[in-house]
C-alpha cells in the first residue's frame, strides 16, 4: 500500500553551521525564535483538518527557547516528536548554493544527541527513538559507520538522513526506499530516506511565492507512489511554512487533501518505524 510520511524539521533559533550560513540566503529573518509558535499553529491547523499524523524532528536548542510552544503538542494523537541534534549539527560534509558546511566530529555528534533525547524526556516525557539529520546526504549514513555507532548508541532506532540524489543535489528518487543498516553492522537501525523535493531546494530554485506550483508537484509525488506502492517520507521545515507562505498558497494542505483522496495512508515515521520493528521480528 502506497504510504505518505510527513516530518517537519523544527530548527528556527538552532543556529548551528548550517544555519548560521543560510542567514546568506535570506533566510534569517525565518529562524528567528518567535516564528515557532505561529508555524508550530499552521502545521497542526492543516494535520487536525485532515486527520494525518506528523513527526516533529525538533532540535533542542529550538525546543527549549519555545516549550511553551510544544507542551500540547506533547502526547496529541496526531503529533510525534523526535529530534533533529540540539544545534542542527551536520554529520557529512554538505555543499549548498555554493557554501561549504562542515560536518561535527562523532564526539560532538553524540553529545547533541543525548543533549536533545535528556531534553525531550524531561520537558516532554519523549522518549526518543528518531533522528533526523540536518541537511541529508547522499547515500545517507551508509558509509559512515562511526556515526551509525554514535546514532545506535544514544538509542536512536531510526535515522533518516538519505536525501540527496546521486549529483548532491534533488530531488532524491522515490525509489529510495527504507532499509536496515544490516550491511554496516547494524541491523536494528533503520533508515528511512525523505525523498522527493525538499522544500527549500525547490522554493530557492523555482521560486519562494510558488507554493501553489509545488503543491502540483508533490501531488506528482503522490501519483507516482500510488503507481508503485511506495513509501513517500516528506520533509519540510517550521520556518518554511512562514517563507514560503502556506496559509496563502497551501501547499501542505495541497500534499494532505490529496494523499487522503488517493487512498494514500499516512503515517508519522515512528509509527512506520514500529510497524517495520514488527515485521522484522
Amino acid at each position: 500500500m502506497a504510504t505518505l510520511l510527513v516530518g517537519y524539521d523544527v530548527e528556527a533559533f538552532a543556529v548551528g553551521e548550517g544555519l548560521a550560513r543560510m542567514g546568506d540566503h535570506g533566510l534569517l529573518e525565518a529562524l528567528d525564535p518567535a516564528s515557532t509558535v505561529k508555524a508550530l499553529q499552521i502545521i497542526r491547523q492543516n494535520h487536525e483538518e485532515t486527520d494525518a499524523p506528523a513527526t516533529l524532528f525538533i532540535c533542542g536548542r529550538t525546543l527549549l527557547h519555545a516549550l511553551g510552544a510544544f507542551k500540547p503538542l506533547a502526547g496529541h494523537p496526531l503529533f510525534d516528536l523526535q529530534q533533529h541534534t540540539y544545534s542542527h549539527t551536520l554529520f557529512k560534509e554538505d555543499r549548498w548554493q555554493g557554501g561549504v558546511f562542515i560536518p561535527s566530529p562523532p564526539e560532538a555528534i553524540e553529545h547533541e544527541l543525548t543533549t536533545t533525547s535528556a531534553a525531550l524526556k524531561r520537558h516532554l516525557n519523549v522518549d526518543c527513538v528518531g533522528l533526523r539529520t540536518p541537511h541529508g546526504y547522499y547515500r545517507g549514513l551508509t558509509d559512515r559507520p562511526e556515526m551509525l555507532a554514535v546514532v545506535k548508541d544514544c538509542g536512536i532506532g531510526y535515522v533518516s538522513s538519505w536525501a540527496r540524489n546521486a549529483e548532491g543535489g534533488n530531488p532524491t528518487p522515490l525509489s529510495v526506499q527504507p532499509f536496515w543498516y544490516d550491511e554496516q553492522g547494524f541491523p536494528d537501525l533503520l533508515e528511512i530516506p525523505f525523498q522527493g523535493w525538499l522544500d527549500a531546494f525547490w522554493f530557492e530554485s523555482h521560486g519562494i511565492e510558488r507554493g501553489e506550483a509545488f503543491g502540483e508537484v508533490l501531488k506528482e509525488a503522490v501519483d507516482e507512489i500510488v503507481a508503485k506502492d511506495l513509501t513517500y517520507a516528506a520533509c519540510f521545515h517550521d520556518w518554511a511554512m512562514l517563507r514560503y507562505r502556506e496559509e496563502r498558497t497551501r501547499w501542505v494542505r495541497t500534499l494532505l487533501s490529496y494523499a487522503r483522496e488517493k487512498g494514500v495512508e499516512i503515517l508519522s515515521y515512528t509509527d512506520f518505524y514500529r510497524r517495520m520493528q514488527a515485521a522484522r521480528s
